[in-house]
């Protein structure tokens, strides 16, 4: 049988969110008062921060983006990976730029589960294969630890599926935005919008229709006791009904007998038809 590993608690996920929350604050308000080399320490202290997974507030701080006009411009660049981008990512940034900064252990960690989150995102599921590419593992335990580490953190929901090689992906946490990204965001949650308006009025549609037939079939049915109760009562009025069943002897105590008496005297003399 597969082996099923699921999520953690939502207490466990909001507790760690908290907690991140309260260093980048941290960080974003020393960003105010730091300039220079002081600068570049702290982006490289937030992104070991083991509970900061989120970094659009510490990079629009001024004094960071200051540095885009001194030596110190690939920090700003790295941690607009953290940011935006993946592990493959830095990879190929530092190809392209030969005195790119190093990540530490821990560094390299964080960026693999930020990773994780954007392979996840829009979907409902993903092979340990395709995972395995994006965050460049050897081994399945590997990769494994950091699906785990992932869910420790609260970055995504799902449970593994061991014997099929599959991530199976209920939600995941969020990550920054980039500007140029936020028309297309725009423009995905107006769609959502106007989805859920057409989806709204149907439903408004479907109860008035529903409250028509539900009062139609209440006239109908109050139509029908009021006609029935019509007719019994005639049927208990009509004086011909007592006629009839005073001749069939029907409930004149006694005269069922005379009926069976002439039924018995017929009879004994039955017709000739000959």
């Amino acid at each position: 049988a597969s082996l099923v590993i699921k999520s953690l608690s939502k207490n466990m996920g909001d507790s760690s969110g908290i907690e991140g929350n309260q260093q980048l604050e941290q960080f974003t308000l020393l960003a105010k008062s730091l300039k220079g080399r002081a600068v570049v320490g702290l982006i490289q202290s937030a992104l070991g921060a083991k509970r900061v997974f989120v970094f659009g507030e510490l990079l629009a701080m001024p004094n960071v983006q200051a540095l885009k006009e001194s030596e110190h411009v690939n920090y700003v660049k790295l941690l607009e990976i953290f940011c935006y981008g993946k592990y493959s990512d830095y990879q190929q940034t530092k190809k392209e730029i030969q005195d790119f900064p190093e990540l530490n252990e821990a560094q390299l960690k964080k960026l693999r589960l930020l990773s994780i989150v954007s392979a996840c995102r829009e979907r409902r599921q993903i092979t340990y294969e395709n995972l395995a590419q994006e965050l460049e593992t050897n081994t399945t335990r590997e990769l494994e630890d950091y699906i785990i580490e992932a869910i420790y953190s609260g970055l995504v929901f799902g449970k593994m599926d061991q014997k099929q090689r599959i991530f199976y992906i209920s939600r995941t946490a969020s990550r920054d935005l980039p500007l140029q990204d936020i028309p297309r965001l725009a423009a995905r949650l107006q769609q959502w919008a106007e989805t859920a308006k057409v989806i709204a009025q149907a439903l408004a549609k479907q109860r008035q229709q529903s409250i028509e037939s539900r009062a139609l079939q209440t006239d109908r049915t109050n139509t029908l006791n009021a006609a029935v109760e019509d007719i019994s009562k005639h049927i208990k009025d009509d004086p011909e009904k007592d006629r009839f069943d005073s001749d069939f002897g029907i409930n004149d105590g006694g005269g069922s007998e005379r009926v069976s008496k002439r039924r018995a005297k017929r009879s004994r003399f039955p017709l000739n038809l000959k």
